[in-house]
């Protein structure tokens, strides 16, 4: 059976490079958390530099907030009257923020803060290229924010805005122009927003294959790279992170040589999604993964890779946390070669 294993002191290697360059950039550093969703990692990020975490859902925030995160970004929209009085709940533990993109929303959390006694804390969620949520930059965020800012229990604080669609752009130059251009856009709507006389002290944007660019503009308060602590395949090779290592690998077994060039292990997509990026082998040269199914995981092998035999255990870098932590029940702990522990993987 395959297992999925955390290096610890890999992934603060990670973390630690990475709250490095934030924090030296000016800015705060509010990691995501959905790859992972486990408080004690959240915990080792705040002890690094991170002034709380961003989370994608109700279930993230209260598990951060029982925990005692700081302060808990939802960068997501809750619509639901039990989803909005969980948030009102957990806003009792922790500095929460939420997001709107539309006044509708804004009603509702001003029913249920009403409801509950509390008051929200909330970012306009602008879209800023992603065509996923978020209001109309600009004009439309502007009377959104103004609008909202009006209601009983609730302060507009911020904005927020993803350039998640930029991550993977090849050329360095036309990488930073174009997240440059949509932090622009951030900037103007920040700036418009303020000018109605209405808070914006929080512009939050930024992930793991971006944040060392985002955070160079001047507009942009905090960063939500998060998912770069584990050394993903994804962002260091589709995005350009530098200096992480991998810190979340998959054991798996050699069940089957059908032939010189082939061996099969007892691993497949039920145990690591290939979707966003494929996985690698760990440390065997001239493996290339070929295919998976549910259950297996078919190799390629040249040269000395074909030495492989059955039986033998390999490790796999995963090349998405997001996709693949979810479809494990737990994460094996390690310091060097050494067990130490046994995580749950927290499921919304």
């Amino acid at each position: 059976m395959s297992e999925l294993r955390l290096d610890l002191d890999a992934m603060e290697r990670n973390a630690a490079r990475i709250g490095k360059e934030i924090l030296g950039l000016g800015k705060l550093w509010r990691p995501h958390v959905k790859s992972h969703s486990q408080p004690k990692i959240a915990k080792t990020l705040v002890q690094y530099g991170a002034c709380g975490v961003t989370a994608a859902n109700i279930a993230e925030v209260e598990v951060m907030a029982a925990a005692g995160i700081p302060s808990v970004l939802l960068a997501h929209i809750a619509v639901a009257e039990s989803h909005l009085d969980r948030l009102a709940a957990a806003s009792k533990q922790t500095n929460l923020l939420v997001t709107i993109d539309h006044y509708v929303q804004a009603e509702l959390f001003s029913a249920t803060a009403q409801r509950a006694g509390v008051e929200f804390q909330v970012l306009i969620d602008i879209d800023i290229g992603m065509q996923r949520t978020g209001v109309r930059p600009r004009v439309d965020a502007t009377r959104l924010a103004v609008a909202a800012d009006q209601l009983p229990g609730i302060s507009v604080v911020g904005i927020m805005g993803y350039e998640g669609h930029l991550l993977t752009i090849a050329d360095p130059v036309e990488k930073q122009k174009a997240i440059f251009d949509a932090m622009n856009v951030l900037e103007q709507t920040r700036d418009a927003i303020q000018h109605e006389g209405v808070c914006c002290d929080f512009v939050s944007a930024g992930g793991s294959g971006s944040f060392w660019i985002t955070g160079q503009h001047k507009a942009v308060t905090e960063l939500q790279a998060g998912g770069g602590i584990f050394g993903d395949l994804f962002y260091t090779q589709a995005c350009s992170l530098q200096d992480v290592e991998p810190a979340l690998t998959l054991t798996a077994d050699v069940v089957s040589r059908p032939s010189l060039d082939r061996a099969v292990l007892n691993c497949g997509r039920k145990a690591v999604n290939p979707v966003v990026h494929p996985a690698e082998l760990k440390d065997v040269a001239g493996a290339t993964i070929e295919s998976l199914s549910a259950e297996h995981t078919v190799v390629s092998l040249e040269g000395t890779a074909r030495d492989l035999k059955i039986g033998d255990s390999v490790r796999l870098v995963v090349g998405y946390s997001d996709h693949t932590i979810l479809m494990h029940r737990h994460i094996h702990i390690y310091r060097g070669a050494e067990k130490i522990d046994v995580w749950p993987v927290i499921r919304s």
